[in-house]
């Protein structure tokens, strides 16, 4: 039996709610469309919120949150649909292009992805590159308005594209002014999804998961944004060896969830404690042993206070099950 006199669970919160935003393209194109995959896919976001699709099916660029729809006139959603049906094109002979330059035949793609970042101190960040066949092909540089090449084709590729200054003069503005500005805009268009803070409800069990070992389990849910630290330490030391981490996983409901768990010997009397930072938590805990049982102990959040506190008594509760 684990002795653990108490298990803490501490949870802190950032000083500042300021936290880092980005707007991504993302383009598609693949040589032998089919089985339900079109020729040409385009699609938006900011952070992890699909915005925008387009595709060589619909034809069509459309909305895919509701304060899109909602914020952005008719008229432009009829300009962007014209310039992705030329951008539908591009990618059509840029790709039978390449698959002529490596000798290739059959099922290829061609990607490419731009944005940009507004960081939590003010900065800004802005990225542009292309993928063939999932590896990277070549990248733009914004500083050097130069393109670098990830193979010998791709070198073909860059010679002609740094030949138009003019063109590497508009994705470097693109990048720094005009994507920024979009960013902004679309941050405040959506601002009750994009700019709220969840935080995280946190569940703590044990299992034995082999004779004489037992494993400690820290799962968060219900959080946004998705940036999360959770760490486990013993004796006010964080654990480095016998730690795993889970992935952060969408819940499905505009949430997320993760894991951190640890595996200790079962006789062990030593402090564990799991720290957790959000930029939605203001609260440090300290769980008594009172709370712990051999399955579960939950710490619940306070929608109306913005925070996490203990349950006035511990029973199990019934919740999603985390992977």
């Amino acid at each position: 039996m684990v002795l653990l006199v108490p298990l803490i669970i501490v949870l802190t919160g950032k000083l500042s709610d300021a936290r880092s935003h980005s707007l991504r393209y993302f383009r598609l194109g693949v040589s032998d469309p089919g089985h339900g995959i079109p020729e040409f896919i385009s699609v938006g976001y900011v952070d992890s919120h699909p915005i925008t699709t387009y595709d060589s099916v619909s034809r069509r660029k459309e909305p895919r949150a509701p304060w899109m729809a909602e914020n952005l006139a008719p008229d432009h959603w009829e300009r962007y649909t014209q310039l992705l049906r030329g951008w539908q094109q591009t990618f059509k002979k840029e790709l039978q292009h390449l698959e002529s330059l490596y000798n290739h035949s059959g099922f290829h793609t061609y990607q490419r992805m731009i944005g940009c970042e507004l960081l939590e101190d003010g900065s800004t960040t802005g990225f542009l590159q292309y993928a063939y066949d999932g590896q990277d092909f070549i990248i733009f540089d914004k500083d050097t308005l130069s393109w670098t090449a990830l193979d010998n084709i791709a070198y073909i590729t860059k010679k002609a594209w740094e030949a138009n200054r003019h063109k590497l003069q508009y994705e470097k503005n693109w990048l720094e002014e005009e994507c920024i500005a979009w960013l902004k805009r679309f941050l405040e268009y959506g601002k009750d999804t994009l700019q709220r803070t969840e935080p995280p409800l946190v569940r703590v069990n044990r299992r034995e998961t082999f004779p004489g070992m037992t494993t400690l389990f820290c799962r968060a849910h219900g959080f946004y944004p998705p940036e999360i630290s959770m760490i486990w330490m013993k004796n006010g030391e964080e654990i480095v060896q016998q730690v795993d981490y889970g992935d952060i996983l969408p819940s499905g409901d505009g949430t997320y969830q993760t894991w951190v768990s640890v595996e200790l010997d079962a006789q062990s009397s030593e402090l564990y404690s799991c720290h957790i930072e959000h930029c939605g938590l203001h609260t440090v805990l300290q769980v008594p042993q009172d709370y712990w049982s051999p399955r579960s102990y939950e710490v619940r959040r306070d929608s109306k206070k913005n925070s996490v506190e203990l349950p006035s008594h511990h029973r199990e509760k019934s919740l999603p099950k985390l992977r």
